[in-house]
């Protein structure tokens, strides 16, 4: 699938939301019934998913171009393509879990290893197999940040983990022991200067191992760590 190229139905359940007002991107333009989000560095209104674009806001309620203000829509519920096979949303998803965008207007039940922004929150099913999806400003900085976790190994008391993860400015790290090999550590530490925020999917963290402070080049061990937001 592939971002729209002319305008759709914005297809909403039940009263209007809540509106606003934002600028388009300069050089950008967005569709009618497009899911929408910041531009990371710009500020600017873009589709869902395009390159350096947020989590999303909003539904576009017209078309809109570069610099032109668009209102967009949001704190509703609206109907979205759903994803396919192991993607999917099904009636045996559990109401209220993440959806992430694949697109401007489908979403799936999984970020895809960190590289789909969030879109809202899951709603129930159409009988046609489309998605109801609360769409909401709020949950992007808020209820709706996101969860990934993973493990790895030192070697010489440094792990680098710079794939399949996302990093912003305000992610909070944890790390948790799981094995101890070499000459381990008493603490785990992801230093300011060794994490590198970007958009969904990208960013890098170092994670380094210290013994009474002191850096411990010859911890081998295993640990578990959490990445919020």
């Amino acid at each position: 699938m592939a971002n729209l190229t002319a305008r759709q139905n914005m297809n909403g359940i039940g009263e209007d939301g809540r509106r606003f007002h934002l600028f388009v991107k300069s050089g950008a333009s967005v569709y009618e019934g497009a899911m929408v989000a910041q531009d990371v560095a710009a500020g600017g209104l873009v589709h869902a998913t395009v390159a350096g674009a947020g989590p999303v806001i909003g539904v576009a309620t017209h078309d809109a171009t570069s610099l032109e203000r668009c209102v967009i829509e949001c704190d509703r519920i609206y109907l979205r393509a759903n994803g396919t096979a192991g993607d999917a949303f099904s009636d045996a998803s559990i109401i209220g879990s993440p959806c992430y965008a694949f697109d401007d207007h489908t979403v799936y039940d999984n970020d895809a290893s960190g590289t789909l922004p969030f879109a809202g929150i899951y709603m129930g099913m159409e009988a046609d197999g489309r998605v109801r999806v609360r769409i909401s400003p709020d949950y992007a900085t808020g209820n709706g940040k996101r969860i990934q976790a993973g493990s790895g190994t030192f070697a010489a008391g440094v792990l680098t983990v710079n794939a399949g993860i996302t990093v912003t400015a305000d992610s909070k790290v944890f790390a948790i022991r799981k094995t101890e090999a070499g000459t381990d550590g008493d603490e785990i530490r992801v230093p300011t200067a060794d994490r590198t925020a970007g958009g969904p999917g990208t960013g890098a963290l170092v994670f380094r191992s210290f013994l009474s402070g002191v850096a411990a080049v010859s911890d081998t061990s295993t640990f578990d760590y959490l990445i919020v937001g």
